[in-house]
This record gives C-alpha cells, sequence and structure tokens, in this order.
C-alpha cells in the first residue's frame, strides 16, 4: 500500500464546512452559475430515458458573437479513453488479442521495455511510462505531432517503475491503445472508432478531429479562458481530439451500460482499478457495481479550457444520467453535477 505525500495531506487537512444555498431547480441553479461568471457550456439531465433538463448557456467562442446550442460539440479531455479502453475489449470479444499479451507483439518498433508492459497495464496506468511531456512543446509555442510524441517514446531509455508494481496516469496509455487496434485492424483508429462505437450506437454528430485550434469550427465550441482568450496550443495527432455533443455522451453511456457495445464481463474487467492505494482511475474513471448492475459510473475530463463531466446511476430502480460540458474552464464540474443530482432527489 502506498500513499504519496500529497494524498496524506488530504488526509489532514482541515474540513471546511460551506453553508450551501439551497435549489429548487436545476435551472434557477444554472442561471445562478451563469450571472456569477462560473459557467459557460452544456448541460443534460435524462431520467429513465427522459430528458428532464437540457439547457446552452453561454457563447461558442472567444468572439462571444454565437451562443451555444445542444448541437455544439466539446473536447472530452481525458474521458475519450473510454474509447480506445472499449475497443481494445471488443478486440479481445473476438479473439483478436488478449490484455495479457506484451505490447510489443504489436508495436514491434518500441525500445526492450515494451516486452515487459502488458495491454492490461496500459489500460490501468501500471506501465510505468512516464506523463506525455506536453509543455515541452505548448512552451515555446511548438506544434505537437506524432511524430514527437513517437520520438519521445522512442528515446527513452528506463520506465519509471517495474510494470504493475505502481500507478502512474499518462496520455501514452490511450495513445498506444488505439495504435494497438490499428495494428490489428489494419485501419486508422479513428475509422474503428467511427465505425464500431459512433455510428452503430447513435453518437451521430461525434467526431475525431486531427488537429488544434481547429480548422472547421462549425457547431464546435472552441475553448477560451475568463478573459475570453481562446486556447491557442497547436497540435496534429491521431485518434486523440474527441469531439461529442451532450446526446451523443448520453447515448454512448446508454449503449455501454446495457452491455450493448462490449460485454459485461469486459464492462466489468474496464471497472478495476490498479490494486495501489491514493487517486487511481480505472480505464472507465470510476465505476461501482452492486448485485450485477453499474451502480454509478463518473468520469471528468479537461483539456486546455474544456472541462466537462459525465455520471450515471443507476439504483435499481430508477436511472439517471448528468451531463455538463463547458468550454470555459471553471474546476466546478464535481460541484455542479452533485448539486443536480440533490435538486432531483435522486437517492
Amino acid at each position: 500500500m502506498k500513499r504519496t505525500f500529497s494524498t496524506l495531506l488530504l488526509l489532514f487537512a482541515p474540513i471546511i464546512f460551506i453553508n450551501c444555498k439551497t435549489h429548487t431547480s436545476i435551472d434557477s441553479y444554472m442561471n445562478e452559475l451563469v450571472a456569477a461568471g462560473n459557467f459557460n457550456g452544456n448541460v443534460l439531465v435524462v431520467k429513465n430515458g427522459q430528458t428532464i433538463y437540457e439547457n446552452s448557456f453561454g457563447f461558442s467562442d472567444g468572439l462571444k458573437t454565437t451562443e451555444l446550442t445542444n448541437q455544439f460539440r466539446f473536447d472530452l479531455g481525458s474521458v475519450y479513453k473510454e474509447f480506445p479502453a472499449v475497443s481494445v475489449m471488443q478486440l479481445q470479444e473476438k479473439g483478436l488479442l488478449s490484455t495479457d499479451d506484451k505490447i510489443n507483439i504489436y508495436l514491434t518498433d518500441l525500445p526492450n521495455w515494451s516486452s515487459k508492459i502488458t495491454i492490461k497495464n496500459l489500460l490501468q496506468y501500471t506501465s510505468g511510462l512516464p506523463k506525455v511531456a506536453w509543455d515541452k512543446y505548448f512552451d515555446k509555442n511548438e506544434r505537437v505531432t506524432d511524430q514527437k510524441i513517437k520520438n519521445d517514446l522512442l528515446n527513452l531509455k528506463k520506465l519509471e517503475f517495474e510494470p504493475g508494481s505502481d500507478y502512474l496516469y499518462t496520455n501514452y496509455s490511450p495513445i498506444l491503445l488505439g495504435q494497438i487496434v490499428a495494428k490489428i485492424t489494419k485501419q486508422p483508429f479513428p475509422e474503428y472508432v467511427k465505425e464500431n462505437l459512433f455510428i452503430p450506437f447513435g453518437l451521430d454528430n461525434a467526431k475525431i478531429e486531427s488537429e488544434v485550434p481547429n480548422l472547421n469550427r462549425d457547431f464546435m465550441a472552441i475553448p477560451f479562458d475568463e478573459n475570453f482568450k481562446e486556447d491557442a496550443h497547436k497540435a496534429t495527432i491521431t485518434g486523440v481530439i474527441f469531439r461529442l455533443t451532450a446526446k451523443d455522451l448520453y447515448n454512448w453511456l446508454t449503449h455501454l451500460h446495457t452491455f450493448k457495445v462490449i460485454s459485461k464481463a469486459s464492462l466489468q474487467f474496464l471497472s478495476e482499478e490498479a490494486d495501489f492505494w491514493g487517486n487511481i482511475k480505472a480505464p472507465l474513471g470510476g465505476v461501482k457495481w452492486k448485485n450485477g448492475i453499474v451502480k454509478e459510473h463518473y468520469h471528468h475530463g479537461e483539456a486546455g479550457n474544456y472541462e466537462c463531466i459525465v455520471k450515471r446511476f443507476n439504483n435499481g430502480k430508477d436511472v439517471l444520467t448528468i451531463i455538463v460540458q463547458a468550454n470555459q474552464k471553471r474546476q466546478n464540474m464535481f460541484d455542479i453535477s452533485d448539486e443536480i443530482k440533490s435538486i432531483v432527489k435522486f437517492k
């Protein structure tokens, strides 16, 4: 059992009690946030298949000329990592790979350390691979590319730890998982996702972009800061930049949790967290099971000034899905989703 210094500080931090206002409706709560400048984005709340709240607030970009609607797509941040993980499980169900396979079986040009890492290590962030050095390029206003990321891996001499012995959340995991899917299926990872995850399950507006800033801004929520300055990071990367509407995310969660995308056993496997103490994430974020059903699934993501959260609750009788997407990050996604659940009085 390992405890990081930062985690121990949280354990002994003083508890601060906040006098929270009781809100009578989701709309009044959201409008209060917007009036205070604390939200710019879209919200979708669905209970038992019926939309009980859907609204858009604020602007689609830093120019403040176009208001958001429910047709706008947002970047998913870390939530996108569900898609390469689920793709891998689809291939395992077809007998095309095993999560116990070493990744050098498929990615043959990586250094020798790849012979120690399994697909399961990538899924559970126990590979020992370091974090992607995004800031090395962004701080110099350089464009991040597939080749630069690949070169960093090729030049990596030593892993952070022996695979399976510790946990480190790294974007190399989903990137390499997507490359494994592409290698096995002999098609670009974005094409596989479109054909096997987007089209069959009603993710009608979902797109996987190839670069940022976006060349095509049509119905694309553009991220900006508190001064409405748009994000300027530059990247050209394959199979990483996922953009979905709230409805796309709802359809994704609905089909995933009714075992139409992958089997129940595969979903349970992707719910497993690495066996280390601390801020550990499963491939699907956080998933809690009870009596054979997913009682709770939550996943938070951010990328630049994008931020989103998806939550799905199932108490055995009712199902509640909450999706909140923002293109002006305020670090309040958990607070918003928790308050919405409280207003709905979902137990």
